[in-house]
């Protein structure tokens, strides 16, 4: 089987990820800066990388509530092994958890005015990927924290901007502040560092990854087997 790829290839005393020698990147890059490389091609500049891996950081986790960390930790309770216990989880993630930032770019990608854009989306009743929070209602605290590292670093990105003027259009027309969540920022760092809208999704699987196998190996060294719903939750309203 014969195969093409720009990802990596295998020599004689070494392997070449993306035209750097893997030893030499055990030996200088951090772990979030190899992923950078290997998923865009290049090593990241000191300002990325810097935003790149607080990026990882925000998304590690967001409590055991959450769809990706309830599947892992029900699969898990059934006794199954930590790979598909973390894999349940990760096929969890859909348009409206963790997959979310790849829609987001697409949007953000074509927009070239934040006033029209939300006029006309509102208009049609289209839903703007990367606004809105259920828990954060006036600002999402990882947003926050990602907007000042930026700032601290000197990264700028026209991408971070029109998210924030989309946000206060939002706000204006709406009648109703939809809060700038954190993907909608990743979506708009992304574009920014020069990432394909493709890579939205694989972005927040490495994040949420490392959460994924902390719930379900606490899952199985915790909690008693086979999790079930309580029946007083329960409401039954057929024939």
């Amino acid at each position: 089987m014969k195969c093409k790829t720009a990802v990596s290839h295998l020599t004689d005393d070494d392997l070449v990820i993306r035209g750097e020698k893997l030893s030499s990147l055990v030996a200088e890059a951090s772990f979030t800066d190899a992923v950078f490389l290997i998923l865009s091609g290049r090593k990241p500049a000191a300002k990325e990388s810097r935003l790149f891996a607080s990026i990882l950081t925000s998304i590690i986790d967001h409590g055991t509530g959450t769809a990706s960390a309830l599947t892992s930790r029900f699969v898990a309770s059934t006794g199954n092994a930590l790979n598909a216990s973390v894999a349940a989880g990760v096929l969890a993630l859909g348009e409206y958890h963790g997959g979310a930032i790849e829609t987001a770019m697409r949007q953000l990608a074509d927009v070239k005015d934040a006033k029209a854009f939300v006029a006309e989306a509102l208009k049609e009743k289209r839903r703007i990927m990367g606004f809105g929070h259920k828990v954060y209602k006036d600002e999402d605290p990882r947003v926050t924290q990602l907007y000042g590292i930026a700032e601290e670093v000197g990264y700028e990105s026209p991408y971070l901007t029109l998210a924030r003027d989309i946000e206060r259009e939002l706000a204006v027309q709406k009648g109703k502040k939809l809060v700038l969540n954190i993907d909608g920022f990743i979506a708009a760092a992304l574009l920014g560092m020069g990432f394909p809208p493709e890579v939205g999704k694989g972005v927040f699987i490495i994040g949420r990854v490392p959460g994924l196998v902390a719930h379900a190996v606490e899952e199985r060294q915790r909690e008693k087997p086979v999790r079930r719903l309580d029946e007083a939750d329960i409401e039954y309203d057929g024939k």
